[in-house]
């Protein structure tokens, strides 16, 4: 099975969605409220997708705190794979406080209910791994990976992953991740369906990526493609 680890699935069609049923995996991330819904019934109607719930760092300045609580009452009553996208963005530049606030109470749920989070950490990448560990989150992917190499071996012993988009075949900072990470610790991902740089980011686009991955790793594309199915499996558990 191929894996798109980080996908906005419920931004696309069922009729688009269906043709990924026999051959991906897919994990569809949510950004507030109403896409938490929609996550959650793309869930019941794809059994080869796994809804996560959560709110976007950015859409925290906007978010009333009600709404919030609904999200949490979410995680509490209804069968949801994991938490994400949550995080922090620095470069954002807003209500950073608040999103460490907000963040921590998703931590805290993923502890308490043993649920794997699916990170946005754009320029908080040390912030975001220092909160994991105060709340003892065990499963995590840290999205579109982009931060510090140095950090990288951290995140490893932690037990946590990132995720290697399309992206990196023009992205130079995301290219070097690829170089120096152990992929014991890799998952593919779209991120779909976003525009980047010239990109039309989608599921489609993963097929090509392991292939990319394997020729930058010097190895087999199947061993790759196994090595990220497993480490999936791993993650979701």
């Amino acid at each position: 099975m191929l894996i798109d680890a980080h996908c906005h699935a419920y931004e696309f069609s069922h009729e688009d969605l269906r043709k990924y049923r026999s051959s991906f995996r897919i994990i569809c991330v949510s950004e507030d409220l109403e896409s938490s819904i929609k996550s959650l019934e793309i869930g019941e109607a794809f059994p080869n997708i796994s809804p996560f719930i959560g709110l976007h760092p950015w859409n925290v300045p906007e978010t009333p705190r009600s709404e919030i609580d609904e999200i949490v009452k979410l995680i509490e009553k209804r069968e949801v794979a994991g938490l994400g996208e949550i995080g922090l963005d620095k470069r954002m530049g807003k209500a950073y406080q608040r999103q460490k606030e907000i963040f921590e109470i998703f931590c805290k749920l993923a502890a308490e209910y043993g649920l794997p989070v699916n990170l946005h950490a754009l320029d908080a990448w040390g912030d975001v791994l220092a909160i994991l560990r105060r709340y003892d989150v065990e499963r995590a992917v840290f999205h579109w990976y982009s931060g510090p190499i140095d950090l990288l071996e951290e995140l490893s012993d932690n037990g946590y992953m990132v995720t290697i988009n399309p992206s990196v075949k023009i992205q130079r900072r995301h290219r070097m991740v690829l170089e120096e990470v152990s992929l014991d610790m890799v998952m593919t991902e779209s991120d779909g369906p976003y525009q980047y740089r010239g990109l039309n980011l989608k599921p489609d686009m993963i097929p090509e990526l392991v292939e990319f991955i394997a020729e930058v790793k010097d190895t087999r594309r199947e061993a790759v493609e196994e090595l990220i199915e497993r480490n999936f499996l791993r993650f979701l558990r």
